[in-house]
């Protein structure tokens, strides 16, 4: 695969992922929604494993490891089909924008990495300013809107913790290996879920709900995981930081488009301060640092 094409693909993937979510729950529950999703990816990693012919590691590192992918695959998915319930389908793309956000906060006293310097202290300020801003439009606009921005934000807690402790744990386990392992292990927890939840199996399933569960489990789920790997050890940090930048902007795009999604001004300023303050948590530092090496020479 071309480098290019595979950085395409990603950003296409992601953009898409939030509006699928939203049809998916169109004729089904949400836990019924994401449930499905986990099996299809859960069956489609492990016919993977079987053709590359790959087992999955089961010591005492790996399991640990393991579990704290679940709580990034149940925890944060159930919150975010949850949250496309009460919210457009653009605005949990923008709220998971601010993962590289909390996964900063979180790699600090978990994998003892530096404290944040100003700038992106900086953005995380004005990231968290364009959330509070959100929140209090959504309070005024949507109505039954909060509900989902909670979840959302929430959603995206849960998984930025989950990414951090994997990092800790996941040294030298195979990347498939791992996201199977994750998926099945998630399952009964989606089974409980519905359970308490629902209970009781969907009447009738229509086609474009069938339709967005099977692109989420089939891609969402596994071939973007597996190319955002290809793209992210070929290129470097900065490139594949304009990834959660992009995205948000196309799904919002996207479900205003396809789904007559409409957000009041106040949400796409508060969504715009977002990105801002996550373009300055990323970039920020890097043109400092250019300013001051033209200084010194």
């Amino acid at each position: 695969m071309k480098l290019a094409s595979a950085y395409l693909t990603v950003i296409l993937i992601w953009s898409t992922t939030p509006l699928a979510m939203k049809w998916s729950t169109e004729s089904l529950g949400f836990t019924e929604a994401a449930g499905l999703r986990t099996l299809i990816g859960a069956l489609v990693c492990a016919l993977l494993l079987l053709a590359r012919r790959v087992s999955i590691p089961l010591h005492r590192t790996a399991c640990l490891s393991y579990a704290s992918a679940v709580l990034g695959v149940f925890g944060a998915m159930l919150c975010a089909f949850w949250a496309v319930q009460f919210i457009p389908s653009g605005l949990v793309s923008v709220m998971f924008g601010l993962a590289p956000l909390f996964s900063g906060l979180f790699a600090w006293p978990l994998l003892g990495e530096r404290a944040l310097g100003r700038l992106r202290l900086l953005g995380v300020l004005v990231a968290f300013g364009g959330l509070a801003t959100v929140f209090r439009s959504d309070i005024g606009q949507l109505a039954g809107g909060l509900p989902g921005i909670v979840a959302a934000v929430s959603g995206t807690v849960l998984f930025s913790l989950s990414s951090v402790l994997v990092k800790r744990t996941s040294t030298g386990i195979d990347a498939i290996a791992h996201t199977t392992a994750s998926l099945w292990l998630s399952l009964p927890l989606f089974a409980a879920a519905w359970w308490l939840f629902d209970g009781t199996p969907p009447t009738e399933i229509t086609a474009r709900s069938l339709g967005a569960v099977l692109y989420l489990g089939v891609f969402a789920s596994t071939i973007g995981f597996v190319v955002f790997l290809f793209v992210l050890r070929r290129l470097t940090a900065a490139r594949v930081a304009l990834i959660p930048l992009l995205t948000p902007v196309i799904a919002l795009s996207l479900g205003a488009a396809l789904a007559g999604e409409a957000l009041a001004a106040s949400t796409l300023l508060g969504a715009g301060l977002i990105l801002l303050g996550l373009f300055v948590y990323e970039f920020g530092g890097r043109f400092s640092s250019r300013s001051r090496a033209r200084a010194v020479t």
